[in-house]
């Protein structure tokens, strides 16, 4: 219990795999796989499935990224320091060799295109007279990009490897290294799903070591069911359930059709491989949950699902927390990812507007760059004393370290289906520490607050529309929040969430499998 992460990565693979032979009395338990493409310990989500199962009597076993920050759970997390050295050949899907590292094409993929991209700014920033002018021909350019690569679509499936070798045989290999460096063969191959969803898989397993590192890891499993936490983890779910048995389950904690369509560059390039994965798995998987009921409507729309997905809701376990009355200052408190598209700058920028008695705390990880400039803005509009950025906490203490607050705050842009039908961990923690909450006016988020009357709604992520939600608050409304939030706690927890989550699962096991 009182492991460490560090500790438990490390466990060495046979006391797993030996228990999984049987159990006294002759009873075997079922065993759940969990597979996901994150540091398990630090993610609420995936942490309270294996919590689930493990109470409910199951034998769990999870398998992810090393690098958590949190304490262990009582259940072993797997990850590639785990997994002894390769022997013999690579073991391949089909026709599809795993290959032990990605292309080198795609390696500076990333600095390739924000290299593009600052060019194309200072060039359109000479040349335009306003920010105005900037944007339009900035649209423009990027329109322009855009039909060049519905062009390209359009190539033979091979089109990638047939530039790169024309691009070769140019004097001194300079425009052949560029093409190397900038992923263009990856590129195509990404458009190329458009056309041919097929070579998703391929490129999928490719994609990433750490994709191939968590296959190997999970392959000396066996397991009855395998979980996918999110699309990326849909592939190795199925490929494992087809070479060692047992059905694979889908979890999905995003709507991934929509997740970053704020983004033209993600619209155009990984769209296509997301949901040319997710249409090709998600409909043999037995069960097929999601976070929020408009996820699961939306998803059963798009792939035409026999029955729409179980919602479990992202929920803490229940713990009691003792109403706090609001005091001089009143604490507004922001937990989360600190990155763009959360709403923070407007947020830091509205503060000025609030009342003097409000102050601002955001807490989460540390993001360079991105945290600077947030402190910079802080600064610049001399809110020092009024606007907080302290470290994150374990996901284990954030209720807890939550409850000295007296508001739950998240201004999410509504600006992509994602973000409408978002329902994040978040909103719940703050219920949970017994804080009014103060959310922007997106259906999922809502349709609770007004149901259960636990606060504000923000009507849109801009500096005076934030003030007004905040400013719109007094001491005596938000201590009726706070009460509220405490009443509802005991319904909105975990454990309801979790009895629906194992009784779904469990419904596809054959009977000798179950607890006895």
């Amino acid at each position: 219990m009182g492991n460490s992460v560090g500790d438990i990565a490390t466990l060495p693979f046979q006391p797993v795999i030996a228990a999984a032979g049987g159990y006294p009395g002759g009873n075997p338990r079922p065993r759940v796989c969990i597979l996901a493409l994150s540091a398990i310990a630090d993610d609420p989500r995936v942490r309270r499935q294996g919590d689930a199962f493990a109470q409910a009597g199951w034998d769990v076993v999870a398998v992810g990224l090393p690098g958590a920050k949190s304490l262990a759970p009582p259940w072993p997390i797997l990850t590639r320091r785990d997994q002894p050295p390769e022997t013999g050949a690579t073991p391949s899907l089909g026709a599809t060799p795993l290959s032990p590292a990605p292309p080198p094409a795609i390696v500076g993929h990333s600095a390739w295109r924000e290299c593009a991209g600052s060019l194309l700014r200072r060039i359109t920033m000479r040349i335009c007279a306003t920010e105005a002018q900037q944007r339009r021909l900035e649209y423009r350019a990027k329109t322009a990009l855009g039909r060049v690569h519905a062009w390209v679509a359009h190539l033979p499936r091979n089109a990638g490897t047939l530039v790169v070798r024309l691009l070769r045989r140019v004097p001194g290999g300079a425009v052949a290294r560029l093409a190397q460096y900038g992923g263009i063969r990856y590129r195509l191959r990404l458009l190329g799903v458009r056309v041919r969803p097929q070579i998703a898989q391929k490129i999928y397993w490719t994609w990433s070591q750490n994709i191939l590192d968590l296959y190997r890891c999970a392959g000396r499993i066996d397991a009855d069911v395998w979980l996918a936490n999110d699309w990326n983890m849909l592939p190795i779910a199925a490929r494992l359930a087809a070479e060692r048995g047992g059905s694979y389950v889908y979890d999905t904690h995003e709507f991934a059709a929509e997740e970053y369509a704020e983004k033209w560059r993600w619209r155009l390039w990984q769209k296509p491989l997301v949901c040319a994965i997710e249409k090709r798995f998600i409909r043999d998987a037995v069960v097929v949950s999601a976070v929020s009921a408009g996820i699961a409507e939306r998803l059963a729309q798009m792939y035409r699902l026999a029955q729409p997905p179980l919602v479990i809701r992202n929920m803490p376990a229940y713990q009691r927390c003792t109403f706090r009355p609001t005091g001089t200052r009143i604490r507004v408190l922001y937990h989360g990812i600190v990155a763009i598209g959360r709403g923070l700058e407007a947020a830091i920028d509205s503060v000025a507007l609030w009342r003097p008695e409000f102050e601002l705390t955001i807490r989460g990880p540390e993001n360079p760059g991105y945290s600077d400039q947030l402190r910079q803005r802080i600064r610049d509009a001399g809110l020092g004393d009024r606007v907080r950025l302290v470290p994150a906490v374990p996901m284990t203490e954030l209720v807890r370290e939550a409850v000295p607050f007296d508001i739950g705050f998240f201004a999410l842009p509504g600006h992509s289906r994602h973000n409408e039908f978002a329902l994040p961990n978040k909103f719940f923690e703050y219920l949970m520490a017994g804080l009014a909450l103060c959310v922007s006016d997106l259906p999922e988020m809502a349709r609770l607050v007004k149901e259960c009357m636990l606060g504000v709604l923000i009507a849109r992520v801009e500096p005076v529309a934030i003030a007004a939600a905040i400013n719109g608050l007094d001491r005596e409304g938000i201590d009726a929040f706070k009460r509220r939030a405490l009443a509802a706690a005991g319904e909105l927890c975990w454990e309801r969430e979790a009895e629906r989550l194992v009784s779904a699962y469990g419904a596809v096991l054959p009977q000798t499998a179950m607890p006895g």
